[in-house]
């Protein structure tokens, strides 16, 4: 996928993977205490969900709307995302 400069989304343990893989960009969250299994640089604690290059982080369940209302607004636009998230009353 990041070959083919396509859009790489990991939430709660899964930027361990990412990492793994050598595919993590350089600013990413996670679960907190994964991180320690990652890298502390370059991980951020206060927000729900980074995006760096193409690569989509988040922390976990409760970022989750907020991860894929980023996705939408990348793949459909700053309407689709403002129009989404007026229908389904989030508080990202």
């Amino acid at each position: 996928m990041k070959k083919s400069d396509k859009y790489i989304g990991a939430i709660c343990a899964a930027p361990y993977a990412l990492d793994a893989a050598g595919v993590l960009s350089d600013n990413f969250t996670c679960y907190p205490s994964i991180e320690t299994k990652i890298r502390l640089d370059g991980y951020d604690k206060n927000t729900g969900t980074i995006i760096d290059g193409k690569i989509i982080t988040s922390q976990a369940v409760g970022t989750a709307v907020c991860f894929a209302l980023e996705i939408v607004k990348i793949l459909k636009g700053d309407e689709a995302y403002h129009n989404l998230k007026k229908e389904i009353l989030a508080k990202c």
